[in-house]
């Protein structure tokens, strides 16, 4: 503890001695020191024996508590033998009671039903509300931590697919998008399997390759297809039966040349 160690703060960190000539001298006589030293070590006994004692007085209240607790027990614990003893007796008496009657009158069978429900059906009784409310509260106490389990597990799951699908991205040079998100989240959702996690980054791979090759071909079947267009090329230079055009012709004679294909059976 801190309050165990020795304060050895050098005593010169206070105004230390100056000579004769104005001067500090840099250092106290070592009577000084010496008694300073002492002083600390007897504030450091001190502190250690208040601290002993402290725990000793701790030690005594804990002691002094459990004796208490145990006496409070054992006095409830006679009280219940007193009662269960008096009620027993109480029995014997009643029954004594019944053997020696030739016949049961209204009075006495008044009496047994009478204790027979306050010593035990109205006990039973109580005794059932008591395990009942008991249940409904322990009932109540496990639907809240399943619900907050649940809630915490959600948003944990939640939290983990938003880190896999920023990392996906990423990795493959989407943008933060809601088309790229809205892919990442088709290919998670469309497939299911413990194995689900460590598949994830090669499914994900593996279709976004098939996209793109997709879209390159695409791409080159329109240009191909724009290549070898029936349409004349721009300056009118490539015709659609032998590849020329025979030469320059006004636009009147272009359209009356184009006319039939664009707007086929009708007359000019």
């Amino acid at each position: 503890m801190a309050d165990d160690e020795v304060i050895d703060a050098a005593p010169d960190a206070l105004d230390a001695p100056v000579s004769s000539d104005g001067e500090s001298t840099g250092a106290w006589p070592k009577e000084v020191q010496a008694e300073f030293t002492k002083k600390s070590q007897a504030l450091a006994d001190e502190r250690r024996q208040f601290d002993g004692q402290r725990q000793q007085w701790q030690q005594q209240q804990q002691y002094l508590q459990q004796q208490q607790q145990s006496q409070a027990q054992q006095r409830q614990h006679q009280q219940v033998q007193a009662q269960q003893g008096q009620k027993q007796a109480q029995n014997k008496q009643l029954l004594d009671q019944l053997r020696e009657m030739s016949y049961l009158d209204g009075p006495t069978a008044a009496q047994v039903i009478e204790r027979l429900i306050n010593e035990g059906i109205n006990p039973l009784h109580q005794a059932l509300q008591q395990r009942d409310q008991a249940l409904a509260q322990m009932y109540k106490e496990h639907k809240q931590m399943r619900e907050g389990f649940g809630k915490h597990t959600t948003q944990a799951a939640e939290s983990d697919l938003t880190q896999r699908f920023s990392k996906m991205r990423e990795e493959h040079g989407l943008p933060d998008e809601e088309w790229a998100n809205q892919y990442l989240q088709d290919v998670w959702y469309s497939h299911e399997g413990d194995g689900l996690a460590n598949e994830y980054p090669d499914m994900v791979r593996a279709r976004l390759e098939s996209v793109r090759k997709g879209i390159r071909d695409m791409d080159r079947a329109t240009v191909q297809k724009a290549k070898t267009s029936p349409f004349p090329g721009k300056g009118g230079e490539v015709a659609i039966t032998d590849g020329k055009t025979g030469g320059y012709k006004t636009p009147q004679d272009r359209a009356d040349e184009l006319w039939p294909m664009i707007s086929p059976g009708q007359s000019e």
